[in-house]
């Protein structure tokens, strides 16, 4: 692109050129070679300097633009600029010139804008300047908000003597005159009834800043001047690789020392530079300049948002260099506001005065006392919000961790025994400042004091704002707990939490049931059992009293601690909480006497934990670790057995409930049999007790009427069978079925290696069960209802039926290739995927192989074959001729299985598998 030379503002840019701008600038930081570098820095100078008072043709392709055209565009050439400078030195001189340049221009451009008598008010702003110049003071603005967003973030681009240089031009630019010209301005704009030209447009811009919680301003414009500033006072600690990644406070409670002003050339002018403007800044802030009468919520946003720029800009100077910053000034303020509801109601304010006074309380130990006093005053104030809470909690563990252990124990009964305050102690008045008060008296109108009972109390009226206190108190005992990192300390809150269970209402209950949750879960085993007694006991109690309050609070936080366990050493200690949970329900006696009451209040507790399980199990990305453990994998069929036992089907009410949570666990669950018995002669379902469970003749006959509803092509085999084995196969048909609408039919093989199976109505029963399956399966894909429904799915699906076909026990054969019929019928394409056709050959080749070593390997025969090209792995009978038995079989099925694919596949396809 040719620039020529001249005013650039005379011309209007058009959407297509301001494109293009935009998108070389999106490509400046990625030009490597210096002469195209300093070709493209060429062509964006003009428009840089000429940006603040750029005019844009109107186009309705300006709104795809985010928020306005000169913001975006001073941001896009300024990054680019500096971008240039930073990648290539040689012309580092260059691009610092253009933006000097960019700066003078806008600092004559402010100088001369006009500013209205002190009688004329913000909506005739407009009429007392005109029009022309109203709109060069918005024009400036709002690119200069731009330009500060990109200085903001490559200030490391400036070394510190020109780091002076640009924060006292950016000083002059925004002078009061201008600032109050630019409020001025914008009033006028929102209050503008203009219906076309130029106001309107500008009108549209500032409604639009404005829905984005950026209303124009010279607020706005004061937030990213205290941006860059916060930048430059950054650098001073931190790498330039670190200033946009890191939360400098954080930095400052981390590291000590901070740094060595001495190997920086003026670093001392720069820093007593640093520390006027932030004074200046807060006492603009607090004494309320005429450009800082703040309107609504989203302008209060922006002035704390300043605040903590500023805030957080002097506590860098104090920590760098106390004798140009001076600590009580700071301390002072960190008082004013942490005593002020509505500074202290803004996240981002909170966050910096509270984390403020932890690094205060490192740099200058002799404070650590005072604000690990005050600290908690703040925490048991009502309105305080739960984020706010947790910051709080961790300055005051920070703090607290500074003086000793003892301090932080004490700490904690501290906070504690806000829990336990009375009334009257809660209303006593304080005399006097509070004791966590640092300098001479201020407002501190929710602070008091009391003799006796917790040194921290308040006076607050009203239940709900009792119970928000105690919430607060509460989070903020497991947030230092946590945030100590020790478990004796968190072993000792956890204890000061469950003393006060039942000390005061419901509310308070629920929120120790769910804060203690997320303090074990940095605990240790002993912490996280006790507490899942607790939960057990605490769920038992609401499900008689059926007090859905506490079974929902006791419910979110064994599903948080689903959640925080996925992948702690403790996993396996709360998996078989919850299994076992499972099965100890309901272990009703065999006799008649059983009451339904009891076995519904059993279903009720255990459909309580399924959630919590499922979330558990579909956190682990595998399940290895409940294959190693036996004793888990035990635990997981008994806890299926016991659902059985209490009717969870997703057929029954409480089932459907929860029918998500039972068809996450099926689809993590192994098959409900034990696949190392496939060689003995006793069954594991005639020895495991749970499926004995509630055995009486009543409940047999329920039993099987469940099942037969489910099988009714089965009845005559299900009437002749005993309790324990009803019971197993409505556990088995549950699971299976489950797994096959999630998307897999395969694990009903497994089930056939049983010996209980073997020519008896179990079998005749699970082989009608397995067709359920494969039905099941194949109309939830061929539906689409399940989200992996896809062609090569079903043939890793197929694949397996396939290699089940070889099995060495030849009940699973029947199975197997009975559903692979199934499957190849419904849907012929799958067999045309490669994962199925080639394991489809490659067992072929397997079977093949097996028979000729009984030829030429008489002695030294194998039963485990593998083939890495059809991914198969295939275990066979030590008998060969049931190994050629299998082969004939297997081949007769193959040739009817391609021929039928061949017979309606298309001529492409036909073609490939005709040459396979």
């Amino acid at each position: 692109m040719n620039i020529s030379s001249g005013d650039f503002t005379e011309v209007q840019k058009d959407i297509s050129e301001l494109e293009v701008l935009l998108a070389l600038c999106k490509a400046a930081p990625l030009i490597e070679d210096v002469k195209r570098a300093k070709n493209l820095l060429d062509q964006l100078s003009p428009y840089l300097l000429e940006a603040h008072a750029q005019s844009i043709k109107p186009s309705p392709f300006l709104q795809f633009i985010e928020l306005s055209p000169w913001e975006a565009l001073n941001s896009s050439l300024a990054t680019a600029t500096l971008a240039i400078g930073l990648r290539h030195s040689s012309l580092h001189d260059q691009a610092l010139e253009n933006l000097d340049r960019y700066l003078h221009n806008c600092l004559q451009t402010a100088n001369s804008a006009p500013s209205p008598g002190g009688e004329d008010s913000a909506e005739d702003f407009v009429q007392a300047v005109g029009a022309d110049h109203a709109l060069s003071i918005a024009t400036l603005s709002v690119s200069l908000v731009g330009f500060l967003q990109a200085v903001s973030k490559y200030c490391h681009f400036y070394t510190v003597p020109q780091r002076v240089r640009l924060l006292t031009l950016l000083r002059q630019v925004l002078n009061e005159l201008f600032m109050v010209s630019v409020e001025g301005t914008f009033s006028s704009l929102r209050a503008s009834d203009a219906t076309a030209g130029s106001l309107h447009m500008w009108r549209s811009y500032a409604r639009r800043y404005a829905a984005s919680g950026r209303p124009l301003g010279a607020m706005l414009l004061q937030q990213g001047y205290m941006r860059v500033v916060l930048s430059c006072s950054s650098l001073q600690i931190i790498g330039e690789e670190q200033l946009q990644m890191t939360d400098i406070i954080d930095v400052l409670m981390s590291q000590h020392p901070y740094v060595d002003l001495n190997k920086y050339h003026d670093a001392g002018f720069l820093t007593e530079l640093l520390t006027e403007i932030a004074s200046q800044e807060i006492t603009l802030l607090e004494d309320g300049a005429d450009y800082l009468q703040l309107g609504s919520v989203w302008q209060q946003r922006i002035a704390f948002a300043t605040k903590a720029y500023t805030l957080t800009t002097y506590l860098i100077c104090v920590v760098t260099d106390e004798e140009t910053a001076e600590l009580e000034n700071l301390i002072a303020w960190l008082e004013d506001i942490v005593t002020d509801p509505i500074q202290m109601s803004d996240d981002t304010l909170a966050a910096a005065v509270l984390k403020s006074m932890a690094v205060v309380a490192k740099t200058f130990p002799s404070y650590a006392t005072s604000f690990s006093r005050l600290l908690p005053r703040f925490i048991v104030h009502g309105s305080v919000k739960s984020e706010i809470v947790d910051i709080a909690a961790h300055s005051l563990a920070y703090v607290l961790q500074l003086l000793s252990q003892d301090a932080v124990i004490t700490g904690l009964y501290s906070l504690g025994n806000v829990l336990s305050a009375s009334s009257s102690d809660r209303a006593a008045a304080a005399s006097g400042p509070p004791n966590g008060s640092l300098n001479a008296p201020r407002s501190t109108e929710y602070f008091k004091q009391q003799t006796t009972g917790s040194s921290i109390s308040l006076d607050i009226g009203g239940e709900e704002e009792t119970t928000a206190v105690y919430g607060n108190v509460v989070r903020a005992i497991v947030g230092v707990a946590t945030h100590c990192q020790d478990e004796k300390i968190t072993a000792l809150a956890l204890s000061i939490l469950l003393q006060k269970l039942g000390r005061i209402n419901i509310a308070v209950d629920v929120h120790i049931i769910r804060e203690a949750g997320r303090l074990v879960a940095s605990g240790g085993p002993v912490e996280l059992k006790s507490l899942l007694k607790l939960y057990m006991r605490i769920g038992h109690e609401g499900a008689v009293q059926r007090n859905d309050t506490l079974l929902a609070a006791v419910k979110r936080a064994r599903i948080y601690l689903a959640t925080a366990l996925r992948e702690s050493p403790l996993f396996p200690v709360y998996l078989m909480h919850l299994l076992e949970g499972v099965i100890s329900k309901g272990d009703v006696h065999e006799s008649d006497n059983s009451h339904q009451a009891d076995v519904e209040l059993a279903a009720l507790e255990i459909a309580e934990l399924l959630e919590p399980l499922a979330t558990l199990l579909v956190e682990q990305k595998e399940t290895l670790s409940l294959e190693n453990d036996q004793d888990i994998v035990r635990l997981h069929r008994e806890a299926w057995f016991n659902m059985i036992v209490h009717n969870i089907t997703p057929t029954s009410k409480i089932g459907q409930q929860h029918a998500n949570s039972l068809r996450a666990l099926a689809m993590r669950s192994r098959p409900l049999i034990a696949e190392d018995r496939a060689d003995q002669f006793e069954s594991e379902i005639e020895l495991n007790t749970v499926l004995r469970r509630g055995m009486s003749p009543p409940h047999t006959a329920e039993q099987k009427s469940r099942l037969i509803t489910l099988l009714p092509r089965c009845e005559s085999a299900i009437r002749t069978l005993s309790y324990p084995k009803v019971i197993f196969l409505h556990a088995a048909y549950m699971v299976e079925t489950l797994r096959a609408a999630g998307g897999d039919c395969t694990h009903i093989l497994i089930y056939f290696l049983d010996p209980s199976l073997n020519g008896s109505a179990m079998e005749i029963c699970m082989a009608a069960i397995a067709d359920e399956v494969v039905s099941i399966f194949l109309s939830r894909t061929l539906h689409g209802h399940q989200s992996d429904s896809s062609t090569p799915n079903i043939a890793k699906q197929l694949a397996q039926m396939f290699t089940g076909c070889c099995h060495r026990i030849p009940r699973v054969q029947q199975v197997a290739s009975s559903c692979a019929d199934k499957i190849v019928a419904s849907m012929p394409s799958a067999l045309c995927q490669q994962s199925s056709l080639f394991a489809l050959l490659e067992l072929l080749s397997i079977m093949w192989m097996s028979c000729l070593d009984s030829e030429i390997d008489e002695y030294d025969w194998k039963s485990r074959y593998v083939s890495d090209r059809g991914k198969v792995e295939v275990e066979l009978s030590d008998n060969f001729e049931l190994r050629k038995y299998t082969l004939n079989v297997f081949y007769k099925r193959a040739k009817h299985w391609v021929r039928s694919v061949i017979n309606i596949a298309p001529l492409d396809v036909k073609g490939l598998l005709q040459a396979g």
